[in-house]
């Protein structure tokens, strides 16, 4: 077992964490510990850029690469990038990456691959992150709540979706349905954060603002705050420049405002019948240490939010699961749509 693999506590709001599990994924080797920031996740994906949005060559010689996807008018002059793959006569599937994932693409290119075999899927990133516009000043979760609903029906995507949730995601989701119950026809929390989890959240905030703070006073614009061994792909740069660093503070800042009033209800029977699949990381200490234990709680009290629910154990996973093993995250939404279309829509 991988020294990865043996931190079960590891969220992808670890910084160190994210470092690894970009280790563990094949992508660059880059420590920015001194920094507090960590090279993200990178999935290969099988697609072929189809909106050219590049910057020219910044003083170091970056080029920012072209999005994947489009990018989609919110409100005037506001941008949100979305990358759709896929048909399907069912639902549209829309994901709803973690916390400080600078492109939704790093990490769920994999899983979205799975599913645009058998439906229509779609990523999209996040006010400040990814090929999106910078995060407006003071913009809160259910700022961004909101904003997934303006883009979606700016796109001419039409509900309900399925939506899937990771990590932070999954809170974000849940606001969702409890926002727009009507545009939702099922849910996937895959590793799913909780209000549990605030404490946590409360404790990275402070520390990974800060740091990102000093980065951000040496950086100049549209430049990588370091220097990539030579192969790093433009994906993992981009990462690091300054405009996408902003928006990862800016995301780490909103965590301030969550609270037991701004998040949706978390009583068993919250989300009524509506079709749920949890799915929770499989790997843990050996024996199970007591924070892996909490985990499964935490799970487990998430899978009681319906009446309509099950429970999936990705037994080879880390918390990021759809790095690891995209299949799980794949069948789990394949499942879904079959309950909607059966007579009784039960999982």
């Amino acid at each position: 077992m991988s020294s990865y693999e043996t931190r079960p506590s590891d969220r992808l709001y670890g910084l160190d964490a994210l470092r690894r599990t970009a280790l563990k994924a094949g992508a660059v080797a880059v420590s920015l510990l001194a920094l507090g920031v960590a090279a993200p996740v990178t999935a290969q994906s099988s697609s072929n850029p189809t909106a050219a949005d590049q910057a020219p060559a910044g003083p170091g010689g970056y080029v920012r690469p072209a999005a994947p996807g489009r990018l989609v008018e919110v409100v005037a002059d506001r941008r949100l990038h979305i990358f759709c793959k896929g048909e399907g006569s069912g639902p549209t599937v829309i994901f709803e990456a973690g916390l400080s994932q600078y492109t939704a693409n790093s990490t769920l290119a994999a899983t979205q691959d799975a599913i645009a075999g058998f439906a229509r899927a779609c990523t999209y990133d996040r006010s400040g992150m990814g090929w999106s516009d910078p995060t407006p000043e003071g913009w809160t979760y259910a700022d961004r709540t909101r904003d997934l609903h303006a883009l979606l029906q700016a796109a001419g995507l039409e509900g309900p979706f399925v939506l899937v949730g990771h990590s932070l995601g999954g809170l974000l989701i849940r606001a969702y349905a409890e926002a727009y119950p009507g545009q939702v026809a099922g849910l996937v929390l895959v590793d799913g954060s909780s209000e549990r989890d605030l404490p946590d959240f409360e404790a990275a905030r402070g520390p990974t603002v800060s740091q990102i703070d000093a980065a951000l006073a040496v950086s100049r614009p549209g430049v990588p705050i370091i220097g990539m061994p030579a192969g790093t792909s433009a994906e993992v740069q981009m990462a690091f420049t300054p405009e996408i660093l902003r928006g990862v503070k800016a995301e780490f800042e909103a965590l301030a405002g969550l609270d037991a009033a701004t998040l949706p209800p978390g009583a068993p029977g919250a989300l009524g019948q509506l079709p749920l699949i949890v799915i929770r990381r499989g790997r843990t200490m050996s024996p199970p240490s007591e924070a892996d234990l909490n985990h499964r709680r935490n799970q487990e009290s998430l899978a009681a939010l319906s009446s309509n629910s099950v429970l999936i154990v990705a037994e080879n996973s880390g918390h990021v699961i759809p790095l690891d093993e995209p299949q799980v995250v794949s069948d789990a939404v394949r499942r879904l749509l079959a309950a909607l279309n059966s007579p009784d829509r039960r999982l």
